[in-house]
């Protein structure tokens, strides 16, 4: 854990952004929340003397997590003194402890990406230096015209960004003619397929969502909480309110409602089944994340070329092996390949429809304050 927390703020050392200084700090905090969290429900599910040994394994072990002479340490004798049940109990407890830990990191690199995106709006007038030496070594290499960075501790800030790439372009002299070309040719296309080892049930993952969206909600919240001094450096101690307390005990709740959860399947997954879990990705992610990709990209782009046309809106283009590959799979015959394309076609409409209610609240113009072109009015 301490290896996490110095690589994460070695990350942040050559940042000068008050937020991201917020958001490293914020990150021991996270990680202090979660472990009492997951104390807190282990006790008053499992009671304490669990938690006590528990809290014993972790303690052999090296801040890495590894443990020294394994086969001879004190860890492998407290796993063998435990009964079945609270052993079962122990591996689970574990495995929820370094899921919950993923989520912290997941929403913490997130974070920082974010502010990167914001730090980088503006790099327009940025200029890119030929070779970068540090310690008498050159941090990147050319190919051609483009620096390829060798070591990523040297890498700017951003870089892998829109708002990054089209400025070094500029930077770099690039015909805007062949940056056009280039975007005019944009046909990506994302295929998602099948993987029969994938047992993460649907509701796992929805719990998981929604402990990020705590996370990112506690962010908010203890963000304008902050006490700053006058030099703008953050106080010590975080703000506490109602609202942050509110956050921990719906954090409590669905840790403790996860714990109650069968981690995998209790039957064999369908084909269907398989369906349904990648079009959760479609339904929940592609459909808001894509626009906001097209949207990065035009802005990026006019920042730097204004007069350069943003690539087509159907760019980035989704397709799926799943319910329809012909593999030798004798479950999936036409008949599911026919409900697959059914499913497929429901979650489209219903997302244009819902997308189609919103738009009926939001448009509330009258024809008293805004002129309608007849041809408008006469297909009502």
């Amino acid at each position: 854990m301490s290896s996490l927390l110095q690589s994460e703020q070695t990350t942040l050392g050559g940042v000068n952004n008050s937020h991201t200084k917020v958001s490293g700090l914020f990150l021991g905090n996270r990680i202090k929340i979660i472990e009492d969290v997951w104390e807190l429900v282990l006790g008053q599910e499992c009671g304490q003397e669990l938690v006590s040994i528990l809290q014993k394994m972790r303690s052999v072990n090296s801040p890495e997590g590894q443990a020294f002479n394994f086969l001879d340490s004190e860890i492998v004798q407290l796993i063998e003194q435990l009964e079945l049940k609270d052993a079962i109990r122990a591996a689970r407890a574990f495995a929820l402890y370094f899921q919950l830990i993923n989520i912290v990191e997941q929403h913490y690199e997130q974070r920082t990406q974010q502010l990167a995106y914001s730090n980088n709006k503006g790099l327009g007038k940025q200029i890119f230096k030929d070779d970068e030496v540090k310690d008498g070594k050159a941090s990147s290499l050319r190919v051609g015209s483009i620096p390829i960075w060798s070591d990523n501790k040297n890498k700017p800030e951003g870089e892998g960004t829109f708002h990054y790439l089209f400025p070094l372009l500029r930077t770099l002299n690039v015909p805007s003619q062949l940056i056009q070309r280039l975007i005019d040719k944009l046909d990506i296309r994302l295929v998602f397929t099948a993987h029969p080892t994938e047992i993460v049930r649907h509701t796992i993952r929805t719990k998981q969502r929604r402990i990020a969206k705590i996370f990112q909600q506690l962010d908010r919240v203890e963000e304008s909480l902050s006490e700053f001094s006058g030099n703008g450096e953050q106080e010590k101690s975080v703000v506490s309110s109602w609202e942050t307390e509110s956050l921990k005990e719906q954090l409590t709740e669905e840790i403790r409602l996860w714990w109650r959860t069968d981690e995998i399947h209790q039957f064999k997954p369908t084909v269907l089944d398989e369906v349904e879990t990648t079009l959760h990705y479609f339904e929940d992610v592609l459909f808001e994340a894509t626009p906001k990709l097209y949207q990065r990209f035009k802005q990026a782009l006019h920042s730097s070329f204004p007069y350069l046309k943003p690539p087509t809106f159907n760019f980035c283009k989704f397709g799926s092996w799943v319910g329809a590959d012909r593999d030798g799979n004798p479950f999936c015959t036409p008949e599911v390949t026919w409900q697959t394309a059914c499913y497929q076609r429901k979650i489209v409409l219903d997302k244009y429809i819902n997308i189609t209610d919103s738009l009926i609240e939001l448009l509330s113009l009258s024809l008293h304050w805004s002129d309608v072109l007849p041809e408008l009015l006469d297909s009502l």
